[in-house]
């Protein structure tokens, strides 16, 4: 019995090792992503903390000065709502809520040519509201504001992932082109 066990094993050992560099989705350099960017983010605090960790976590480095960029992200607008879904019948009160994500973004070289336009984004997602736990409901909130800006983040690194760069200007057009930049 233990000769056909090892033969098993030797047997998937070596069906796994000639699959070729297998791994785990999402976990690989190719598509990475391979730039340096600076991300300006006036008034929108999840939406920029999550693209920061999304850039690192596809193998970009984020950079807190734009000289040393190569794209910059323009985050705009952040804006949370929320919208009551459903009451409970008997007794009026709110049972489920949906929390709302509307932001826009804009990608641009350092030089100031644009990438990417200005795009608006928006994700939904909803929850149980338990009143008898108010303190647990207002994490819960907070958490999917994480989630939601985690979700919008992994979109537009996405969309900066498939732009292609362009050929660097010379630097008299590099100088016109940063005066023109908003």
């Amino acid at each position: 019995m233990s000769i056909i066990r090892c033969i098993v094993c030797v047997s998937l050992i070596a069906l796994l090792s000639a699959c070729g560099g297998w791994h785990l989705r999402g976990s690989t350099i190719e598509g990475g992503l391979a730039h340096r960017v600076y991300i300006r983010d006036a008034g929108s605090e999840f939406v920029g903390i999550a693209i920061r960790q999304e850039i690192i976590n596809r193998g970009g480095r984020v950079t807190s000065q734009r000289e040393q960029a190569d794209l910059v992200i323009d985050i705009e607008r952040e804006r949370f709502e929320r919208r009551i879904l459903s009451v409970d019948q008997d007794t009026g009160k709110v049972r489920e809520i949906e929390l709302a994500l509307g932001a826009v973004f804009a990608v641009r070289t350092t030089d100031g040519r644009l990438l990417v336009p200005r795009e608006e984004i928006a994700w939904e997602l909803d929850y149980v509201f338990d009143e008898g736990s108010v303190l647990g409901s207002n994490e819960q909130d907070v958490l999917i504001r994480r989630d939601l800006a985690a979700i919008a983040a992994t979109a537009i690194v996405l969309r900066v992932q498939a732009v292609n760069m362009p050929e660097p200007l010379e630097p008299a057009q590099t100088a016109a082109a940063v005066e023109a930049t908003p």
